[in-house]
């Protein structure tokens, strides 16, 4: 009898000891993705101008999903955290920066505010493919989160002002205003919008002051004032162009010379953060 129970506390040790082990080789595991990670980053930083976009190697969403061993709300963590710090070195055409967003919908996928952030910070009016990239990454969130007027508001704004595209705007703004939760002033928007009652500037300028205005989100608050204030310059810079044209018969080659002629007053952080040209056949105003 007491061998017996020897060996039944033998082998409950034995397999408490490989829980054990394998629990280590797990986090080891963890820590060397992220070792690697930051190491890749540190020597490709070494090599670069500060100044300059930046180039990240990050591993596939779905390599991503195998290798979480049950840390996947540390990696998303871990991964949001670098796509706040990256923004600023982003490109805009670089994959690395939407694939940040794509891991982490995989990992934490009811996670709200990255989707919102991706919906503010990857559409480009440069690059093409940035309203697929956001699309992907929103369709996860909607199905995640069906309940969250924010994401599909947030991108029909996006597909408004970037791509001119009424028919997938609508398609977004219809499923936030349906949403129970939204905001009164979110329904309201979204019908004006189907009316057509404002211009270009009005309209985009009205969805990114419905933003401002129903979230309470500092950062989200930030980003849709900057927004509306490159609008506000936006519409100045081809009123001055007209003007412009209309006393020289031409429009002006450049932002700069509308300023040196005095027609208008450069915010310098605005303008510098966001550069801008003239087209010389139309006079409209280009977000490079």
């Amino acid at each position: 009898m007491f061998i017996k129970y020897r060996l039944i506390e033998s082998h409950e040790t034995s397999t408490r000891v490989k829980s054990l082990i394998l629990w280590l080789i797990t986090l080891l595991l963890l820590l060397a993705i992220v070792f690697l990670q930051l190491r890749y980053d540190a020597i490709v930083t070494e090599h670069l101008d500060m100044r300059a976009p930046v180039h990240r190697f990050v591993m596939p969403a779905p390599v991503m999903r195998h290798l979480a061993f049950g840390f996947e709300n540390v990696l998303a963590d871990y991964y949001w955290i670098n796509a706040v710090q990256d923004i600023n070195k982003w490109d805009r055409r670089d994959t690395f920066y939407p694939e940040y967003f794509r891991i982490i919908s995989t990992l934490d996928p009811k996670f709200e505010y990255p989707y919102i952030f991706a919906a503010l910070t990857i559409p480009s009016k440069g690059v093409s493919e940035s309203l697929g990239w956001l699309s992907v990454i929103a369709e996860e969130g909607m199905k995640a989160l069906p309940k969250s007027w924010q994401i599909p508001f947030y991108v029909g704004v996006q597909y408004h002002v970037v791509a001119k595209s009424y028919e997938q705007a609508v398609h977004y703004l219809a499923i936030a205003a349906k949403e129970e939760s939204a905001p009164e002033m979110v329904r309201s928007i979204y019908g004006i919008y189907l009316m057509h009652t404002g211009s270009e500037y009005e309209t985009s300028r009205a969805l990114f002051a419905t933003i401002y205005e129903t979230s309470s989100n500092k950062e989200t608050k930030r980003i849709a004032k900057e927004r509306i204030a490159l609008l506000d310059l936006i519409e100045m810079l081809e009123q001055a162009a007209s003007a412009y044209k209309a006393k020289y018969a031409s429009y002006p080659v450049s932002v700069d010379q509308l300023s040196a002629k005095g027609y208008i007053e450069l915010p310098h952080g605005l303008a510098k953060k966001f550069p801008l040209s003239i087209d010389q056949t139309t006079g409209k105003v280009i977000l490079k």
